[in-house]
């Protein structure tokens, strides 16, 4: 008489979830990465090699260190400085080294 009940079906809407990447205040790229380690915070960007650390508490995800930095960084109250690991310099003289030695066996 009343006919087969029809299943109803459920909706499963993903989570969103938290950038892994951010945009760079300096050069406007999406190049800034952020680690957290014991309560601070390294960033960096990729392509200005902008670096900066910042003190996080543990609580903290990159997304909210991200808006930490650039807080700071937009009220001038953070110290910039350029990436510490790149070693522009150390690969320049070996390179140097390289020509010198070449030159010499020539």
């Amino acid at each position: 008489m009343g006919g087969k009940r029809k299943k109803r079906t459920k909706i499963i809407k993903p989570k969103p979830k938290l950038p892994k990447t951010f945009e760079c205040p300096r050069c406007g790229r999406i190049s800034i990465s952020v680690e957290i380690k014991d309560g601070l915070a390294k960033i960096r960007c990729g392509s200005c090699n902008l670096y900066a650390e910042v003190e996080v508490p543990p609580v903290y995800d990159e997304a909210n260190a991200y808006g930490k930095f650039l807080d700071l960084y937009l009220d001038g109250k953070l110290q910039i400085k350029e990436n510490p690991e790149d070693n522009s310099e150390g690969e320049n003289e070996t390179e140097r080294e390289s020509e010198e030695l070449h030159q010499e066996s020539n």
